[in-house]
């Protein structure tokens, strides 16, 4: 029997597929050359990132879970620990950046499920800009270089998402798996868990005890990864960071709403808060539109409630769960998270509603191909030059790190400058290491301000805190009376400059000034605020 040539459109399906997987593997490539290009290799982990570090390297030496401590979301620190352990590394500073390039590597990654949720959209062809437009963004970029939850936690979601809206029910009831452990690695995830399975019940609501079937599947799956995690949580901290926590969170904001309970706003009355968040979450959803999605977003939320279906819907409601955790950072907190972070979570729709206005506006042109390769070279050279506008100044960082180990042998208590000094609890990590995280020992007190407006009352207040040393250098944003001592070294007499870092060749200038308190206290009542 002579053997069946294949088809004409079958030979097409498979070139375009080859075709758009090639160029989105391109688009893969050129983003791992440019972040790693970028990459802070003398950086060590600070802050957030230091934390989850720390449990991570606990869970690595001691071969188990702690039992003794948890960090709220430890979902992320034991994804890196597994890695710590395959690797074997006895040196720090390497486990430090194997935790920042897994950090790189699961953010470039979230470009292949962007690509997919886009392809439920938009042409192939369309779909491309759309993972491109994550590969890319500058700020992505930036984040992920900090070695913290967000890259995994955004690659979870936006997985969860593109198989939930697969035409597969294997692959839908899966895409609950995904949410499940997005939720380990933030506690938010279950507001986007619980919004999926109301619309999976609207979805196959036509199938009627078939569905009742599924939906205990899915409580399986769901209690099969969340209930371990939150009962080792409870036992090691005595907390439960997903389900009392949101729980707690919803009736606060509610209490404070409805003003059955006291707040700690300060001045700040109910409107006035609700307003300012609502605000502040405008303004961060316009500022984080710059520069990729600015242009063609707008057009897109319209066209996005245009001829609804299913596909839609899901990304209508998607939008509204994932702002409901920024919202909330935004307005109800006593000190309001402004941060820009909560909002990276809708990147992904963001990157479906520019496509959706792309393929609107040049879908019929003749020349597309040729319009979207202008689309995306322009799509590299913009987020490169908003990197170079938004990036860290990496020299910077290292030389505040190499400071700040000198700092560590002059000091017991300073005040809080918040980008150098966060290296003290990273440098005293590393001098003690690999001593277990419960028991290194953090001897330098880091004294934050309140609301004193000179020096004389700051350094009472902060006496009994156990401020030794004052810290500063010449940024424009320190209290003014921290700029004066900078400035006028001898104005006061009971501070005594011991280090300034331009002796020693460094760019940057930090001083060291010596509190003699015996001196302050017989000055006390002539010292000139």
């Amino acid at each position: 029997m002579q053997k069946k040539e294949p088809s004409l459109d079958k030979n097409l399906k498979n070139k375009i597929f080859s075709q758009y997987s090639l160029i989105l593997l391109i688009i893969i490539g050129i983003s791992c050359l440019i972040r790693f290009y970028y990459f802070p290799t003398e950086i060590p982990l600070t802050a957030d990132a230091l934390y989850y570090f720390w449990y991570s390297s606990d869970i690595y030496q001691i071969g188990a879970l702690p039992n003794s401590w948890t960090p709220a979301n430890n979902g992320w620190s034991i994804f890196v620990s597994v890695f710590f352990t395959m690797l074997g590394s006895e040196n720090i500073f390497e486990l430090m950046q194997i935790q920042k390039i897994l950090s790189v590597v699961i953010s470039i990654s979230i470009t292949i499920p962007v690509y997919f949720l886009c392809k439920k959209f938009v042409a192939r062809k369309f779909a491309v800009i759309g993972a491109s437009l994550v590969a890319f963004d500058p700020r992505l970029m930036i984040n992920s270089f900090l070695g913290i939850t967000d890259p995994l936690y955004l690659l979870l979601i936006s997985s969860g998402l593109a198989l939930f809206l697969s035409s597969n029910k294997k692959l839908v009831i899966s895409s609950f798996f995904v949410i499940s452990l997005a939720t380990t690695v933030r506690g938010e995830g279950i507001i986007f868990l619980a919004g999926l399975f109301i619309l999976f019940f609207i979805k196959y609501k036509k199938e009627k005890r078939r569905v009742i079937f599924n939906y205990i599947i899915i409580i399986i799956i769901i209690t099969t990864i969340l209930l371990p995690v939150t009962m080792y949580r409870i036992d090691t901290s005595g907390q439960d960071p997903i389900f009392t926590r949101t729980i707690d969170s919803a009736d606060d904001a509610l209490l404070k709403v409805t003003e059955k309970e006291e707040n700690d706003w300060g001045n700040d009355n109910v409107k006035d808060r609700i307003v300012n968040g609502f605000k502040t979450l405008i303004q961060y959803l316009a500022w984080i539109s710059i520069p990729n999605f600015v242009i063609f977003l707008p057009l897109g939320i319209f066209l996005i409630f245009r001829n609804r279906n299913f596909e839609k819907n899901t990304m209508i409601v998607s939008t509204g769960l994932m702002l409901i955790p920024a919202l909330y950072a935004y307005t109800f907190p006593s000190n309001p998270a402004l941060d820009t972070r909560y909002l990276y979570l809708l990147f992904p729709i963001f990157s479906i509603f520019t496509v959706l206005s792309i393929e609107k506006i040049i879908g019929k042109v003749t020349k597309a191909n040729l319009l979207i390769i202008i689309i995306l070279c322009s799509i590299i050279f913009s987020s490169m030059i908003f990197y170079d506008y938004k990036k860290i100044d990496y020299e910077h960082e290292k030389e505040s790190f190499e400071i700040m180990k000198e700092t560590l042998l002059k000091v017991k208590g300073v005040n809080n400058l918040p980008t150098e000094s966060r290296y003290l609890s990273t440098i005293q990590t590393i001098n003690q290491w690999p001593t277990p995280y419960s028991e290194i020992k953090f001897n330098i007190e880091i004294i934050s301000y309140e609301n004193e407006d000179n020096l004389q009352d700051w350094i009472s207040k902060s006496k009994n805190k156990g401020l030794t040393h004052i810290l500063i250098d010449g940024d424009e944003q320190r209290p003014d009376f921290l700029k004066e001592i900078f400035f006028e070294e001898t104005k006061y007499t009971y501070l005594k400059k011991i280090y300034d870092s331009r002796n020693q060749g460094f760019d940057y200038q930090l001083k060291i000034f010596e509190i003699n308190y015996e001196l302050f206290e017989s000055l006390k009542d002539n010292i000139h605020t």
